[in-house]
């Protein structure tokens, strides 16, 4: 008897490997009300943390 094992490695689905937007600036910052709206919510800090990790995701699904 002859056993053949294969190893199948799962794969990254491409609509996680989006990367996100880039942080809101504007020269000089905000200067009125309507830049913040326009900003929206953007945690620079945290965006820029998540950018590293999908890089790494990335990186390893092309292993």
């Amino acid at each position: 008897m002859v056993v053949k094992t294969e190893t199948v490695k799962e794969r990254v689905p491409p609509a996680y490997l989006i990367p996100p937007p880039a942080n809101w600036s504007k020269p000089g910052g905000p200067a009125n009300v309507g830049d913040f709206v326009e900003r929206g919510d953007v945690n620079g800090a945290a965006r820029n943390v998540c950018a590293i990790r999908l890089a790494k995701v990335a990186d390893w699904d092309k292993q």
